[in-house]
């Protein structure tokens, strides 16, 4: 019996003592590297989590057609009205850089306590680490500058539709300790940090009796990488090991074998069992995220499958908290463009449209500074959304907001913008303003691209014909078309010699003698006929090509006034500059070298330019008129009075005349207020050394009056029509 009972008991201690507890320790092993795989992954998907909130939020920047308008040189005061400290604060990033389209560093910037400052040389230095040529989908990735490493993305600038190259934005964030920290979700399960990549590339765990050391590569926006993420994970599961042996060493040694076979039973059904178990579900979460391990296990086993679960779902929840942000707009808290077409792209029952912009949102940005317009904004979304559930609100642009109105809801389109129009509270009073919308709706299921381009064309109709509102119609499709048309055929106009110069003169009020022209532009095309240019200037401004029509009218100008110059020595002639002209940084410089070269004088020539080009940006367009003045140009006010406009701009402005817009002239005849204010205003140019021309001059009447109120000059049908210059040159003589 004894002989039999060590036969059995010595091959049970045999397993108990030698093979089970090999057997344990491998499954332990396993679960280790497995824990160690987890880990690594959730610690890699973190820093890949923040490396795509960095590339939304730099796609969200990157097709802000006033980002565009900056790169390519026009929007000068972008960084001080969009980079501001909430963008960096908001959007969590340390750094920003924008290069031109020919790939010159245009601004670099950082957040120093609450101010933004200059950084160029580490922007600069940062930006060297994109690729030269950016994919279609950005590039983004972790460097290493001066010891620090940096998480940066970027992208290519375009047009709030998508098209154009303007260059290239970026946002960076500093990968420093504290940074790292936040990123990741540990639970004190493990440490990490951001070390050099070494030779060769990932490496194996590395185990010592206390931890697992485990380094996975950091892929960079260009080239191999230089960095890696080093995990540093306690080896409680070994822990947990080499106690569970013990115990099962202390057992056997106490108990029978039928003690030992119990507990191998028990061993069979509440640890390897669980362990086939957490096998099978770690496999299934690799092709299911929503699986979850049985938690219902009360050993470390149970614990270790609840923090694994508690992991993954925070994993789950960072993911979503990042799409859903991705989706919204960081300041108003509505959908962004992107959001806004994820969200309707499939949705039946979308049934309208409105486009809401703030006109001269720059201005506003000068006058009451950035954030009263940031605050101006916010209100406006707010307001939207105050219409109900039914109605879904996105900001498009800076300045650019959309209202989708959903069945069964409608959408009254002048109610919604008579309630957007409520004055804003200011600290000394409140500020009206006067919005542009587009809208559109249909009666039956349109996809949402669809209604947004029609909202689109109606806004761009209401705004080319200075109205309140524009309501999409068949019409404005085919007048869509129509522009689309002459902006392709604009295009050829100088070098077919399709565009001409007429001329109107300017005369003196008391004697009649012409003192100057002004060069009005046409356009005959063979096919489309006469083209007037109220309606093909504006094509040229939104595509672009009004630099190349300006450039053109005024070297045409110089020339004819050089020549006429010859029959007529006192000569002069009076240029319009559209308002994206006035708007280019270098301008005035690019105009007199074109003067320079023709060897044309430039006191022979006036630039004429509106009040709302100048009050755009004031700063930018008075330092030009100021260069252009100093070189001898004569400065022009003109359409003066069409608006809304103040005396005491002529007192701040660089002006030498001011011209008297034709709806003044008309209603200051008469004996009434406007009529005071047209004598006020003649008095107070001849008070400043200011000429004065009256436009729209068109009966012997007109002129009587004009002469009696001290108007110097006058321009309109009674004087001349507009003809060509050498038709004008022969009923002079």
């Amino acid at each position: 019996m004894a002989v039999l009972l060590a036969v059995l008991i010595f091959p049970s201690l045999a397993l108990v003592l030698v093979i089970i507890p090999a057997i344990i320790e491998r499954r332990f092993a396993q679960i280790e590297q497995d824990q160690v795989t987890q880990f690594t992954q959730i610690a890699q998907e973190d820093l890949l989590t923040e490396e795509r909130r960095v590339a939304l939020f730099v796609l969200n920047f990157s097709q802000w057609s006033e980002t565009y308008e900056f790169a390519a040189g026009r929007n000068i005061i972008f960084p001080q009205s969009a980079l501001v400290p909430s963008t960096f604060t908001g959007g969590r990033i340390d750094y920003v850089g924008i290069t031109s389209p020919e790939g010159q560093l245009i601004t670099g910037l950082t957040l120093q306590g609450d101010t933004v400052v200059a950084a160029t040389d580490l922007v600069g230095t940062l930006m060297a680490s994109l690729p030269r040529a950016l994919p279609p989908g950005g590039a983004s990735g972790v460097v290493q500058v001066q010891g620090t490493p940096y998480l940066l993305a970027g992208r290519t600038i375009t047009r709030d539709d998508g098209s154009g190259d303007g260059g290239v934005l970026m946002f960076a964030r500093a990968l420093n300790p504290q940074a790292l920290d936040q990123l990741m979700h540990r639970e004190k399960t493990f440490t990490a940090r951001i070390t050099t990549v070494t030779t060769g590339g990932t490496e194996a765990p590395t185990f010592t009796p206390s931890t697992v050391n485990a380094m996975t590569p950091l892929l960079a926006p260009n080239g191999p990488p230089q960095l890696a993420l080093q995990l540093t994970i306690p080896r409680d599961m070994y822990s947990a090991a080499q106690a569970t042996v013990f115990q099962l060493k202390v057992v056997a040694a106490l108990f029978t074998l039928l003690t030992a076979m119990t507990f191998m039973l028990f061993l069979n059904r509440r640890v390897l069992r669980v362990l086939g178990n957490y096998v099978q579900d770690t496999q299934r979460i690799a092709r299911d995220p929503g699986h979850r391990l049985d938690g219902q296990n009360r050993t470390e086993l149970g614990v270790l499958a609840r923090t694994i679960n508690d992991l993954l779902d925070h994993l789950q929840g960072r993911e979503a908290q990042l799409r859903e942000q991705g989706r919204r707009d960081e300041l108003t808290g509505t959908y962004s463009r992107a959001g806004l077409t994820e969200l309707l792209r499939e949705d039946p029952t979308i049934r309208s449209a409105l486009l809401v912009e703030v006109p001269r949102l720059q201005e506003l940005s000068g006058l009451y500074g950035s954030p009263f317009v940031d605050r101006l904004i916010s209100e406006l979304a707010g307001r939207l959304q105050q219409l109900g559930p039914d109605h879904v609100v996105g900001r498009l642009s800076s300045n650019g907001l959309a209202l989708i109105t959903r069945l069964p809801a409608t959408t009254d389109p002048l109610a919604v913008l008579k309630g957007l129009e409520r004055p804003f509270a200011l600290r000394e009073g409140e500020v009206t303003l006067k919005l542009v919308a587009g809208f559109s709706q249909s009666a039956y299921p349109v996809p949402f691209s669809a209604l947004q381009r029609q909202a689109f064309l109606a806004l761009q109709h209401a705004m080319d014909g200075k109205e309140h509102l524009g309501i999409f119609n068949e019409e404005m499709l085919r007048r869509s078309q129509y522009g689309h048309t002459l902006e392709t055929q604009l295009q050829g106009a100088v070098t077919r010699n399709e565009l001409s110069l007429m001329y109107q003169p300017i005369s003196d009020v008391l004697t009649g003698q012409w003192v100057s022209l002004e060069a009005l532009m046409r356009w005959q095309h063979p096919q489309l006929g006469t083209v007037p240019p109220s309606t093909f200037i504006p094509v040229a401004e939104r595509s672009g090509q009004i630099y190349q029509l300006g450039d053109w009218a005024l070297q045409t100008a110089a020339r004819d006034i050089q020549e006429a110059r010859a029959l007529w020595p006192e000569a002069h002639v009076n240029v319009n500059v559209s308002p994206v002209q006035l708007l280019m940084p270098d301008f005035a410089g690019r105009a007199l070298k074109i003067l320079a070269d023709l060897g044309v004088s430039p006191t022979l020539l006036t630039f004429e330019v509106t009040e709302s080009t100048v009050m755009q940006n004031v700063d930018l367009a008075c330092r030009h008129l100021t260069q252009l003045r100093g070189a001898g140009v004569r400065i022009a006010l003109d359409d003066f009075g069409s608006g809304h406009s103040s005396l005491s701009l002529l007192t701040e402005l660089p002006l030498d005349v001011v011209k008297l817009d034709r709806s003044f002239l008309r209603e200051g005849i008469q004996d009434t207020a406007r009529g005071a204010l047209l004598r006020n205003t003649i008095r107070l140019a001849r008070d400043l050394d200011l000429a004065t021309v009256a436009e729209g001059v068109e009966d012997a009447g007109m002129l009587q009056r004009l002469q009696e109120l001290g108007c110097e000059y006058a321009q309109g049908y009674h004087v001349s029509r507009p003809d060509y210059l050498e038709d004008l040159l022969a009923l002079r003589t």
